[in-house]
């Protein structure tokens, strides 16, 4: 390829204009991406929801405009360019430059691959005659309906998704429709007979015939198709035939491009969707990924899989480094009969059935190890699919729940999915959370998941790295960072002797000043009053980093990016972890240097938000989950009465938590979900079930399970001094230690005897998680 020129370098260079690609751009724009967007689009329609094809477009009842993922003028008004009808012809990863089939060279500076899939063909003789079909775009639609005006009698081949939902379709349209499947039942993806036996009467009963296990070995016609041929020796007349075998990954422009794509064509991404090549994504149909859910590498050709790969590898590309751990969806209307089927069901190893098929109203858990891998859902209550979807994310361990998973009544919600630990900064107000975990341990609590800011960030590499047995760590960490007293006559001496110690000679294990600097060091430009390389040693030898990507805690920790000003979360699966990470989290300015992080200077977390409860929920969600909350800052305090409590008193404002925020946004959102279904309740009951069934509908709607919310708040003591944060005598570390414990054995004692029945059932799966299933995190390639 030739050098591109400079203007035609585009920032953000998306390479497909299906689902994946339109989230792709729409995320760039909405979460700040400054530069250009381009979508190459082979298509010559702005981008749009193709499952609609098989459903309403195909008989007419909706047009092209309605299926389009953002509506006219969307594109123009957030500068995106789109170009349609731009097919791709190679692609140089080391000029960084695509070719177009057109002979245009477009340098980028940073590459999503999302050109998805084309359909299957047949390779039994005669598929190239006119009448075969395939459905992928809205000219395939156009061009089977308008046979279908004209035909008496249709094919169709493969009782996939797809074709079940085709057959029934052309069937409502009046035509005779042979269903034609290799296997010995319809839907065989789902692997589960009873579900496939229940669609295949369904569809018998609308007047489809189905031929299993029989395959077409020749298409009879001169020109037009007249008739197929099958394996079983029938021949079955056909005025048209869809074929609905599968997709192919159209890929073959990668060619010599450096990105690797496997055997079949689909184009080889990690878990974060980046490519083998620097500065290239992958989204969508054409995408085999590594899914850290089933620990294994897979395709998903779906377009609810496909936005929200779009949307995940958007973040990506503007440095978010967040991993692909969502639960996939398949979504089906056949008839009247609308169902999903989540995560991997030849993943399962037995099956627990609730409700009943019959009745429209059926759920089916596929389980291995105790633990729900896929579900197949028909009819059942939206916040029970989003649970079920927890359940499978998070490995849940379900072995005291058999008999709940089997009736209709019993609520996912009672089975607690996830525990969360949220750590705050407070420098020596960090001894409080020791004694809170000590507290926490002492009652068999063990968390799943730690967010910590500042010092929280340093306690909680501790608690994951030595998980169920954070107690003997803890201490002894807190007991290294203690400095001595003077004894003298007044409390208030004392601290004030402490004070000036440690402002004047810093803490020996955790910081010293720069105005003590080596002889032969000479003066720099400051930055910073103390120099933390001290606690660098410290913190490594409690935590052995590189082991913590396979810990069944997953830290979460958040730091300020210096240069960009906003707030960065280094996640325990997804980053390598080292000391300067975290670090980082407690690099508070003044008085604390920057701490460089893969070239970038990262300040306290605690600048944006001291309350690491927002980076949690966005990693992990917010649903199902009991969450523990350390508070150091008491919301009420006393007017400061000189100018050290004014600044004390700033400090506690600025990093207090900000649980209620997030629970005024959750207020709204719960607010939107009852205007929501008032609306709904006007609709027919058959539109409604669909509805309801929808994925996109499940994820907003069914954030139904209860999170709950213990908070440790630290008591304010009389007379606390402006210096309690770095007070870090033994006294002080002592004192504040024992608080944490006793009050978090308190509080934990009375929500023990607030806990309703469902709540103490969810209380005890959290023991019974721990102890049975010790290994959640798990190593990525």
């Amino acid at each position: 390829m030739k050098a591109a020129d400079a203007a035609s370098v585009v920032d953000y260079l998306i390479v497909g204009g299906g689902p994946a690609g339109a989230t792709a751009a729409d995320i760039l724009r909405r979460e700040g991406a400054e530069g250009s967007v381009v979508i190459l689009s082979a298509d010559d329609m702005a981008p749009y929801h193709r499952q609609r094809l098989s459903k309403g477009y195909l008989v007419g009842a909706s047009s092209a405009e309605e299926m389009l993922v953002h509506p006219t003028g969307f594109y123009e008004a957030h500068n995106i360019d789109l170009r349609l009808g731009v097919r791709v012809a190679g692609v140089d990863t080391a000029l960084r430059q695509v070719r177009t089939e057109a002979g245009e060279v477009i340098g980028y500076r940073q590459l999503l691959l999302a050109p998805g899939a084309a359909p299957r063909r047949s390779s039994a003789p005669g598929d190239g005659l006119a009448g075969v079909h395939t459905l992928r775009g809205r000219d395939d639609a156009d061009a089977i309906r308008a046979a279908a005006q004209g035909g008496r009698s249709a094919v169709v081949v493969g009782a996939s998704y797809l074709g079940m939902e085709v057959a029934i379709t052309l069937r409502d349209l009046g035509l005779a429709v042979t269903l034609i499947e290799a296997r010995s039942c319809v839907l065989p993806r789902l692997e589960a007979p009873e579900v496939s036996q229940f669609f295949q009467a369904s569809v018998e009963a609308r007047g489809v015939t189905v031929r299993l296990d029989d395959t077409v070995e020749r298409f009879i016609g001169a020109d037009r198709v007249e008739a197929v041929g099958t394996r079983g020796g029938e021949t079955l007349p056909a005025d048209l035939v869809v074929v609905a075998v599968g997709v192919v990954p159209t890929t073959g422009f990668l060619k010599d491009s450096g990105v690797t794509v496997d055997g079949d064509g689909f184009i080889q991404a990690d878990a974060m969707l980046r490519t083998n090549v620097a500065g290239v994504y992958a989204a969508g149909d054409a995408v085999d990924f590594y899914d850290p859910i089933f620990m294994r590498r897979r395709n998903v050709d779906h377009w609810d899989n496909a936005v929200r790969q779009g949307r995940l590898a958007a973040r990506n590309m503007l440095g978010r480094r967040q991993r692909y751990d969502e639960v996939s969806y398949f979504y089906c209307e056949i008839g009247d009969l609308a169902f999903d089927a989540l995560g991997m069901p030849e993943a399962g190893q037995e099956h627990i059935g609730r409700g009943a098929l019959a009745a429209h109203d059926f759920a089916l858990f596929f389980v291995a190890d105790d633990v729900v891998k896929a579900l197949f859902s028909l009819g059942r209550p939206t916040g029970e699919t989003r649970m079920a979807e927890s359940l499978i994310r998070y490995h849940v361990n379900v072995a005291d729940h058999r008999a709940g998973l089997s009736d209709p009544e019993f609520r996912l919600d009672d089975i607690c999915a996830q525990t969360v630990l949220v750590l705050q900064g407070g420098g020596a107000l960090g001894a409080f959370e020791c004694g809170v975990v000590k507290a926490m341990e002492s009652e068999q609590i063990f968390p799943d998941v730690v967010g910590g800011v500042s010092i929280g960030a340093l306690n909680g590499a501790i608690i994951a790295a030595n998980p169920r047995r954070a107690t003997e760590a803890l201490e002894s960490f807190w007991r290294e960072l203690t400095v001595a007293s003077p004894p003298l006559p007044s409390e208030d001496l004392r601290r004030a002797a402490v004070a000036g110690q440690i402002l004047m000679f810093g803490v020996p294990n955790f910081f010293k000043p720069r105005w003590m600097p080596p002889f032969d060091g000479g003066f720099k430009a400051w930055t910073s009053f103390y120099d933390v390389s001290p606690m660098r040693r410290l913190i490594a030898k409690y935590v052995d980093f590189p082991a913590l990507k396979a810990s069944p805690v997953r830290l979460l920790i958040g730091a300020v990016d210096v240069a960009a000003g906003r707030l960065e979360v280094f996640d325990s699966y997804v980053d390598d972890l080292t000391a300067d990470h975290v670090l980082a989290s407690g690099s508070l300015p003044p008085g604390f240097p920057w701490t460089l992080v893969d070239g970038k200077a990262y300040w306290d977390g605690g600048i944006v938000s001291n309350s690491p409860l927002d980076l949690v929920t966005e990693r992990v969600g917010p649903d199902g989950k009991q969450v523990y909350i350390v508070d150091l800052f008491s919301g009420d305090a006393p007017l400061p009465s000189n100018m050290m409590e004014v600044l004390a008193r700033r400090d506690e404002i600025v990093y207090a938590e900000r649980v209620h925020n997030d629970l005024r946004v959750r207020e709204l959102s719960d607010a939107y979900r009852e205007m929501i279904i008032y609306l709904l309740s006007g609709v027919d009951p058959d539109t409604r079930s669909r509805v309801e069934q929808h994925p996109r509908f499940i994820q907003l709607m069914g954030d139904e399970a209860a999170t709950h919310i213990t908070r440790f708040q630290r008591p304010r003591s009389p007379g606390e001094p402006s210096s309690r944060d770095y007070d870090f005598s033994y006294d002080a570390i002592t004192r504040h230690r024992n608080e944490g414990y006793n009050l978090a054995k308190r509080t934990l004692e009375e929500a023990r005897l607030r806990r309703t029945p469902a709540q103490a059932a969810a209380r005890q799966q959290v023991q019974v998680k721990s102890a049975r299933h010790p290994t959640k995190g798990k190593v990525e390639p």
